[in-house]
């Protein structure tokens, strides 16, 4: 039986996965977008390892910071790409013009598959099965 957290992370390849097909076709804006949940899902999966359920995106984002990165001793490099991935895919999916480079986008799928190995890293040293 699938826990939670195995079903966001799930989820979190998925999107991860579509990202990079996205990438591929030269949609800069939605790669990005599906990066960002590739992540926030991962992060959702890792927190709910811990029993913490945040209800938003920025609930996600500082409870990721504050139990996992300065409470569990993930490393920062991911607090620090979740929270510009953040930023790029609100800029992809709300703003009129088309501002996300292929350079933004490589750098978002690249980071979103660093940040789902490092969470099914961290798991796997807990005795978690991804």
């Amino acid at each position: 039986m699938s826990t939670e957290a195995d079903l966001y992370l799930r989820k979190a390849e998925e999107k991860l996965e579509t990202a990079r097909r996205l990438l591929e076709m030269g949609r800069y804006e939605d790669a990005v977008s599906r990066a960002y949940y590739a992540v926030l899902n991962a992060a959702r999966g890792a927190l709910a390892r811990e029993k913490i359920f945040p209800k938003t995106h920025e609930g996600t984002l500082k409870e990721f910071g504050e139990r996992l990165i300065k409470g569990r001793g993930m490393p920062t490099r991911l607090g620090t790409a979740f929270s510009k991935m953040k930023s790029l895919r609100e800029a992809a999916d709300y703003s009129p013009h088309v501002a996300t480079s292929r350079a933004d986008a490589e750098w978002c799928v690249e980071a979103a598959s660093d940040f789902i190995q490092e969470v099914k890293a961290r798991a796997k040293a807990r005795g978690a099965d991804y």
